[in-house]
């Protein structure tokens, strides 16, 4: 599924030093029901990165091998702790996603992916935003390349690291935000949701991070 995603990314394409206030984790910054549009479920792979990867080894173990790899790398850079949200339309589509059985480069229903990395401190966030290199197959120039319009710093409402990219992809609507915010770097990708609704769900979240 997530090897898919990226996949989608790649066709749409062609400070200080201080740690997160005390309590704020990547899974209370992480996208939540009430952020988005009613009808949406919470999928099971939802969960700190250690669960994600155990959950897909077995129905997806090219996604498990790639997200481990990934975060392999981030630890050496200063990640302490990860967490992934997925959101769609139906436990059906969950387990369609879980499995890979459906191929959301294609889909026609709502998706949210939503990837929180925590790091020891901001300037490894800050250092892992402005890196090419990918987290999770995503990065900030990851959406600038193919000539995309994107829109960065300020006019993103997500602050100065950060960037955006919303626009149809065939029959899809198709919406991206990759930010840094104090000690966290957050990747949002949102499938099929009105490009103003998937603008509030990252400003949402983002405001958490305080």
């Amino acid at each position: 599924m997530l090897a898919i995603l990226i996949a989608t990314i790649g066709a749409v394409a062609c400070g200080g030093s201080a740690a997160a206030p005390p309590g704020l984790t990547a899974a209370n910054v992480a996208v939540q029901q009430g952020d988005l549009p009613s009808g949406l479920v919470r999928c099971d792979l939802t969960g700190d990165i250690s669960s994600f990867i155990k959950q897909e080894q077995s129905p997806d173990p090219q996604t498990a091998k790639s997200t481990a790899s990934s975060w392999s790398e981030l630890q050496k850079s200063g990640a302490t702790s990860a967490y992934v949200a997925l959101y769609t339309d139906s436990r059906a589509r969950c387990s369609d996603i879980k499995s890979s059985a459906s191929d959301p480069a294609a889909a026609v229903y709502r998706l949210v992916v939503n990837f929180v990395v925590q790091f020891k401190d901001e300037k490894s966030a800050v250092a892992g935003y402005k890196s090419d290199s990918s987290v999770f197959g995503f990065s900030a120039s990851t959406l600038r390349s193919g000539g995309n319009a994107v829109q960065e710093g300020a006019t993103t409402g997500l602050g100065p690291n950060s960037i955006t990219l919303s626009r149809p992809v065939g029959n899809q609507t198709f919406f991206a935000a990759v930010w840094q915010n104090r000690a966290f770097m957050v990747i949002l990708v949102i499938l099929n949701i009105d490009p103003a609704a998937s603008k509030k769900a990252a400003t949402t979240e983002n405001a958490r991070i305080k």
